[in-house]
């Protein structure tokens, strides 16, 4: 494959940059701040791991499988990795280059010690090479003017739209609301961010109608530090499936969904839940077994809530190391001795993040990389430059 060239780098670059700028000002995200997590230190420490470490381990990582196996292996119900931890590639590394770039001075356009090219050209070429492989439609976004998201083969969207149940006012209710606790189960575990809940669809059922999905996955998280709990969730991924008529579903860059109907369960006309069988196939979880499976989340998250609360300001930050080499660690889970290699993202993380943890506590403001995303009007990040 040739090496993509300096001009189509910044193309990619620069269309990402886009999408990211457009979710973030629709769901105010420069703004969130948190009483329990300190969520822009974490994530600004989060993605200077990734751009200290991720290139290398990447490097490793296509020693052993192609991108395109990786998006190809991906391709299937309740996966992890997902967009979602595509999407956390990206806007980690560049954003961890930008927050440099403004750190170097005004009218730099460069970090510190400037550009490493070759780093760059393969995270962004291990990206686009994954998403194509595994986005139905050879991309590497979602389109922003139609908003799909649609990944799963034409064979398996059939079989789950014949194995749902039509619509029943009362178990669709019972549905919402163990898709409600679910929700916070996994922005609890996952410290205000949106690791394990990704959506995808629509996908044309030929006769105007749709299905969309709604994964839950991380459910029995063994990796972050905090994760393990008195209750345990008795799946460690589920899949809400719906075959919809006139939802208006819109997907985003980090795998959300968009309703723009104003009642769904006008829309709504059968119903499903799913999780990954043994043999990689998905099969239907009895829907009698919802109100277990809503208790034991909501059990976990009041644990999860408790112990957080009772975290020390600098581990309010500090927990982005583990929180994104969560993210890291996904695309390593098919390799041999996968646990030494989840050892080895987080031992690699915590070294780089020791470089810059006590700067960003010392600090009273934010990073300003958020001020800066919040309010450029231009290039969401920097383009590019060839070593002079």
């Amino acid at each position: 494959m040739n090496p993509m060239g300096l001009a189509e780098l910044n193309r990619c670059v620069s269309r990402f940059g886009e999408q990211q700028k457009a979710f973030m000002r629709s769901e105010n995200r420069t703004s969130l701040r948190s009483v329990l997590f300190d969520v822009p230190r974490r994530s600004s420490l989060g993605w200077y791991c990734y751009y200290q470490k991720a290139p290398a381990l990447l490097r490793e990582l296509v020693e052993h499988v192609t991108p395109e196996e990786i998006g190809y292996g991906m391709k299937c119900l309740c996966s992890r990795p997902n967009y979602l931890q595509l999407s956390i590639l990206m806007c980690s590394y560049f954003g961890a280059r930008q927050q440099l770039i403004i750190d170097n001075g005004p009218g730099r356009g460069q970090p510190a010690g400037g550009d490493r090219l070759e780093d760059t050209r393969f995270v962004v070429d291990f990206w686009r090479r994954v998403c194509r492989q595994y986005r139905n439609d050879g991309s590497a976004l979602p389109d922003p003017g139609k908003g799909t998201q649609e990944i799963l083969p034409a064979a398996d969207v059939q079989r789950l739209s014949g194995a749902l149940t039509p619509f029943d006012e009362a178990r669709h209710q019972s549905l919402r609301r163990l898709a409600a606790t679910l929700e916070l189960y996994a922005f609890i575990l996952h410290g205000e961010q949106r690791d394990g809940l990704f959506a995808h669809g629509p996908y044309a059922l030929g006769d105007g109608s749709e299905l969309i999905v709604q994964e839950f996955n991380d459910l029995k998280n063994e990796y972050l530090p905090w994760a393990r709990t008195g209750a345990s969730n008795p799946y460690p991924a589920l899949a809400l499936v719906r075959r919809t008529r006139g939802l208006g579903a819109r997907f985003d860059l980090f795998g959300g969904v968009h309703w723009q109907a104003p009642d769904i369960a006008a829309c709504v006309e059968a119903e499903g839940l799913f999780a990954r069988a043994r043999d990689g196939h998905f099969e239907a979880v009895p829907f009698t077994q919802a109100g277990q499976i809503e208790a034991s989340a909501a059990a976990a998250q009041n644990e999860l809530f408790l112990k957080a609360a009772e975290w020390s300001p600098r581990y309010k930050a500090e927990y982005g190391v583990h929180l994104f080499a969560n993210h890291l660690f996904p695309f390593f889970g098919g390799l041999p001795r996968a646990r030494e290699w989840g050892e080895r993202i987080r031992s690699e993380f915590q070294a780089a993040a020791a470089g810059v943890l006590d700067g960003l506590l010392a600090d009273d403001d934010v990073p300003s990389i958020w001020q800066f995303m919040a309010t450029t009007e231009g290039a969401f990040y920097s383009p590019l430059a060839a070593p002079a």
